[in-house]
């Protein structure tokens, strides 16, 4: 190993150094060279080599060179000598050992994804087995090299690194005669697998899903929502790549949340357990680091800046040079978390009475349980028509009505015509009371119609007559009492909820009677209802596999009149009973049908729950979104920003190469040992060892603090959904969101929405509708209210 030194005129110094090798046993040379200058005056070399049959050769050379002249000046009078040489320490030693021999060389990397290396072995026949032991040995004694001001020392420690990789079926052969070798890799299996593997479903509820229970259930028995552990989902879908997950000495941040059935579902069908990751933990900011302990894998979520275990390093352990830079490119200038839909009470409708353009009419439509009555005059205006109302739970169960106008009867009377006048009297009574299924108010089960009439003739005497229902109640006169007619529909209905049977009855006044018809009008008696006529109909509906069919069958009474033998003369109705009609029919459509709403359920509003923070210092005009699944709570979505934020921080990243291959895995905290030790948590570290050498290189970050605020948060979808309170002239007020928050309650404001054409959304329906650069907030045609 020749060394030759050239001294120049110029001011500029050479130092060429020339080793080779020319024994087959000679496999490797390891040259490293560190030069300090102290006014280019000196320059320390370092060279080794390591071979199968001389274990080391170290050569430490300090070449000590005068300081160059300034230009004008005098030179010393007593320059150095040329050269000085000076034998230094033994500096290094690094083995790397595996459960197959001795490594020629190894090439190590790990990057937190789970580590890989390029292991070279003596020999052509590739090893065998599934596993790769990896043992790295560092030796050696620190000190100072050279006697130049400002030289630094250098420290070696004695480390032991212990690697435990999977071994990958492919390898490569150099078939060089003396000098054969094998080159295998090792990698993490598990770490691949965690992209691979597709999942079964973990979710329970998703799996096997809560049957959902009639209607008719009562609430106290039905099967409540399952629940499912977001933490215990993730540690089992990772657990099928091969990995542990473990938080080190962090609190699990997602332990007690849970995913709902109905509320906030969730499904691992077929994602990759890295997918599933991504949607929880890696969502909100915390990141997954592998490493391998023992004989399990161990999958570490930690936060941002977080860090699996610590190692002290001093400046000396560090060669010379390295890069640094400082990142800012990935922070945003805003981060937007999206959480479950926030469920909020619908508007109470009672407080906004007084608001509304008709009061009156306002609080009849929106008050569930209400009896009024109105007045409105006949077409001809001399008389009165009262309707009363009677709501319960929200529709109208029961109508009333009666009407009172004055009558004038003109009747023949001993050959005379006979006016007799009478002046806003009782007419007609009309009643109907309506009864609907306890648990489905759409599903109507019976209807009764009862209508009562007055009848007048010349001889009739009035009398006053109470009436009334709904909170309507009058005394009118009124006349001789006539029929009391009944219409009834009662209905019975599938479970599906089509309409199956349907029974029409009625019975109508078809004749009168009165006493002495004839006689004088003192004499004559009041008019009576006489005969009757009762019709019965069934419908039935069913389909028959192409259309659905109606049977039906009519029976009862019939009017057929009676005649006298000998005049022919009709003397009067006689009612036959029986079978009228029957017959069946295809239909156009279906028969009726309902979806009963839930009883046990309450509709609710939804409100779209976003936390946008403004990230100071970041990007302008980025945005980084996230979405989460199982929660509602604001200020765990405001949490969740704050950390994706941090973990997107402004940093610094250095990487060094160290004189030792010490153990430092991804999330390790480097702190300094001394003043000039390097700090920062690893982001990668890696080694190269060859021939008795080694060194290892690490990339280093350190963040920078992040500041964020809360900030108002205006979707860029231009249509909205908002709540109808009530109507106005061309167009609804609606309780619009106003994308502002008290705490974790929605702040709405009142909003005036036109509304065109034959639209007409009634209160608490659900309104979509844009803000029209024209004509300001305007209805798309599209509203109403969700089924439960």
């Amino acid at each position: 190993m020749p060394l030759i030194y050239t001294r120049r005129s110029a001011p500029r110094t050479a130092l060429v150094h020339r080793a080779q090798a020319s024994s087959l046993q000679v496999t490797s040379l390891v040259h490293y060279a560190r030069g300090g200058w102290a006014g280019r005056a000196a320059l320390v070399h370092v060279a080794q080599a390591g071979t199968g049959a001389v274990v080391q050769l170290t050569h430490v050379a300090l070449a000590r060179i005068s300081p160059a002249a300034a230009p004008g000046s005098t030179p010393s009078p007593t320059p150095h000598a040329p050269v000085q040489v000076i034998y230094g320490a033994q500096p290094l030693t690094v083995r790397a050992e595996t459960n197959v021999g001795d490594a020629l060389s190894v090439s190590y990397s790990d990057d937190g994804s789970g580590p890989t290396a390029t292991v070279t072995l003596p020999g052509t026949v590739p090893p065998t087995g599934d596993q790769l032991h990896l043992r790295v040995t560092t030796l050696g004694s620190g000190g100072k090299v050279g006697v130049a001001p400002g030289l630094r020392d250098y420290e070696i420690r004695t480390v032991y690194t212990a690697q435990t990789l999977d071994l990958d079926d492919q390898y490569e052969v150099n078939d060089t005669p003396g000098a054969g070798s094998v080159t295998v890799r090792g990698y993490s299996l598990a770490a691949t697998r965690l992209g691979s593997v597709r999942l079964r479903e973990l979710v329970s509820f998703a799996a096997k899903p809560t049957p959902r229970a009639p209607s008719s259930a009562p609430c106290s028995s039905r099967p409540r929502p399952q629940r499912q552990p977001v933490s215990a989902v993730v540690a089992e879908a990772v657990k099928a790549a091969g990995l542990t997950l473990t938080f080190g000495q962090y609190v699990d941040p997602l332990a007690g949340e849970e995913w709902t059935e109905w509320r906030t579902p969730y499904s691992t069908r077929n994602k990759s357990p890295q997918q599933v990751l991504q949607d929880t933990y890696l969502a909100i900011g915390w990141h997954a680091i592998i490493r391998r302990a023992g004989g399990s894998t161990l999958l570490f979520v930690l936060p941002p800046d977080g860090m699996a275990g610590t190692l002290d390093l001093s400046g000396h352990e560090v060669q010379a040079g390295g890069s640094r830079r400082r990142e800012t490119a990935q922070l945003p200038a805003t981060v937007t978390v999206k959480g479950a839909d926030v469920l909020v009470d619908l508007p109470e409708l009672g407080g906004l009475i007084q608001l509304s353009p008709d009061p009156t009419a306002f609080e009849r439509e929106v008050r569930p349980d209400l009896q009024w009555y109105t007045n409105a005059p006949t077409p001809d205006g001399k008389g009165e028509v009262i309707t009363s109302y009677n709501k319960v739970a929200g529709r109208v169960t029961g109508t009333y009505t009666v009407t009172a106008q004055p009558v004038t009867v003109q009747e023949q009377v001993n050959g005379q015509l006979k006016i007799t006048p009478f002046d806003k009297v009782l007419t007609t009574e009309e009643s109907t009371q309506s009864t609907y299924h306890p648990t489905c108010q759409d599903m109507l089960l019976s209807q009764e119609t009862r209508k009562r009439s007055w009848g007048y003739t010349s001889s009739t005497k009035t009398t006053s007559t109470t009436v009334g229902r709904y909170g309507y109640l009058g005394a009118w006169p009124a006349g001789d009492p006539l029929g009391d007619e009944i219409e009834r529909v009662t209905q019975t209905w599938s479970p599906d909820g089509s309409l199956r049977h349907k029974l029409l009855y009625s019975r109508k006044l078809i004749s009168t009677r009165q006493v002495n018809p004839e006689g004088d009008l003192k004499d004559r008696g009041p008019l009576q209802p006489f005969e009757y006529v009762e019709r019965l109909r069934l419908e039935s509906y069913f389909f028959d596999g192409l259309n659905w069919i109606m049977q039906w069958r009519e029976s009862g009474g019939q009017p057929i009149p009676v005649y006298d033998a000998d005049s022919l003369d009709a003397i009067r109705l006689s009612v036959r009973g029986g079978t009228v009609t029957s017959g069946f029919t295809p239909m156009d459509a279906a028969p009726t049908s309902v979806t009963c709403p839930d009883p046990c359920v309450k509709r609710q509003r939804v409100v779209p729950n976003v936390v946008r923070l403004a990230v100071q210092g970041g990007r302008e005009g980025s945005d980084v979104e996230r979405t989460v699944t199982w929660t509602d709570d604001r200020r765990k979505l405001t949490q969740y920003g704050q950390w994706v934020a941090q973990d997107l921080a402004r940093r610094e990243t250095a990487s060094r190469t160290l004189l030792t291959v010490p153990d430092l895995p991804v999330g390790t905290l480097v702190t300094p040992k001394d003043s000039s030790g390097p700090r920062g948590l690893v982001q990668a570290s890696g080694f190269e060892i060859r021939g008795g050498g080694g060194t290892s290189s690490v990339t280093l970050r350190v963040a920078e603090p992040v500041s964020t605020q809360s900030v108002s948060y205006v979707p860029d979808d231009p249509v909205r959904r908002d709540i109808v309170l009530f109507r106005q002239v061309g167009g609804v007020t609606v309780d619009a969101f106003s994308g502002e928050w008290n705490g974790s309650t929605p702040v709405f404001q009142r909003k005036f929405v036109r509304v065109a054409g034959q639209q007409n959304p009634k209160p608490l329906d659900e309104l979509e509708w844009i803000d029209d650069p024209r004509y300001g907030p305007t209805a798309t045609g599209n509203y109403g209210q969700e089924t439960l």
